[in-house]
């Protein structure tokens, strides 16, 4: 397979001050093993100190050599404060790579990140995959091997042997399992995959959403709707292998503690948030598919379209209405 090209990555970094986090995620992503890809980093709309660092560690290309070796970073700036989705979408317009991730400036990713993720996605043909997380803390502070944010893999009852120290925080693992989804198991509107940065998405399924316009809809929880209509077009694949960490700190739009027994606490105004995305993530897509009818059936034919809004229409399971009845309580209380 040597006269082949490997394909190229794109890891679009969205950062709204964050900066101090942001060198550290560069650099993870410096370390990865697998090497044929770009970065981007969308500086959407920061406070001055976010801009500094930007500006000091990658906008200068003396500085970006020393940092990152041969390697290029583009840096766009936002006028406004586009939110996640909208500065994700600005980013998507100019890479170039054929998989692209999804990359919060928060979180680190693990050396065999992208290496695991193309793996699985050579032998499969979902539209992305999504890897389990371990949980850090705003010090970097190691909390957990086993996210509470990747519950399709928990372990409800384990074995376990004694270990040495050092063993006990190890992440890598040889053996990983890999779990295909489809919208029978997993209907439109739910959710089964760990947050933004978990994912490797095919840019030929996320060119759909080049023509996306209710971005104001998700300035915070981007993942929701793109991970679901990614879904939606082409099925999704769940690796339990732990590929990076989820930084937990106090200004995270979800939870915030970094971990409080084996049950997630969310913010009231996650729980709001949590409870607008259900009600409008159906007509929202609903109607980029009405407004991009001829688009769809260019690209996967009328017959295909029409699958995709009775998909999206008929999506109600017992799992959605429970957690809507849940979320109801939550308002209610």
């Amino acid at each position: 397979m040597s006269e082949f090209k490997k394909p190229l990555v794109s890891l679009i970094v969205t950062c709204h001050n964050l900066g101090q986090y942001l060198p550290q995620c560069i650099k993870s992503i410096e370390n990865q093993t697998y090497k044929n890809f770009e970065i981007i980093i969308v500086d959407d709309f920061s406070d001055e100190k976010t801009k500094k660092i930007i500006d000091k560690n990658f906008k200068n290309k003396s500085n970006v050599l020393k940092f990152f070796n041969s390697n290029e970073i583009r840096v766009i700036e936002t006028k406004k404060n586009e939110g996640q989705l909208g500065s994700f979408l600005l980013g998507l317009k100019i890479a170039r790579g054929e998989f692209v991730c999804m990359i919060d400036a928060d979180d680190v990713l693990l050396e065999d990140y992208l290496a695991t993720h193309l793996q699985v996605h050579m032998r499969t043909n979902v539209a992305f995959t999504s890897a389990s997380a371990c949980e850090i803390d705003e010090n970097s502070t190691l909390h957990s091997l086993c996210s509470l944010s990747s519950s399709m893999f928990e372990n409800r009852q384990m074995k376990l042997k004694k270990e040495n120290v050092s063993e006990i925080f190890e992440i890598s693992n040889d053996d990983f399992e890999v779990k295909i989804l489809n919208q029978k198991k997993i209907p439109f509107g739910t959710w089964a995959w760990s947050p933004s940065s978990s994912a490797m998405m095919r840019k030929s399924a996320l060119e759909f959403l080049l023509l996306f316009k209710e971005t104001e809809h998700y300035k915070t929880g981007a993942d929701k709707l793109v991970f679901s209509f990614l879904h939606l077009i082409g099925g999704s694949a769940l690796i339990s292998q732990t590929l990076y960490a989820y930084r937990r700190h106090n200004n995270n739009q979800s939870e915030s503690n970094p971990l409080i027994g084996n049950f997630r606490y969310l913010k009231s105004s996650q729980i709001k948030r949590i409870i607008e995305w259900n009600k409008l993530i159906r007509l929202d897509v609903l109607r980029f598919i009405r407004s991009n009818y001829s688009y769809f059936c260019a690209r996967l034919n009328p017959m295909n379209t029409k699958r995709l809004i009775f998909s999206v229409i008929f999506s109600f399971n017992f799992l959605t209405i429970k957690k809507a009845l849940k979320a109801l309580i939550f308002k209610i209380c």
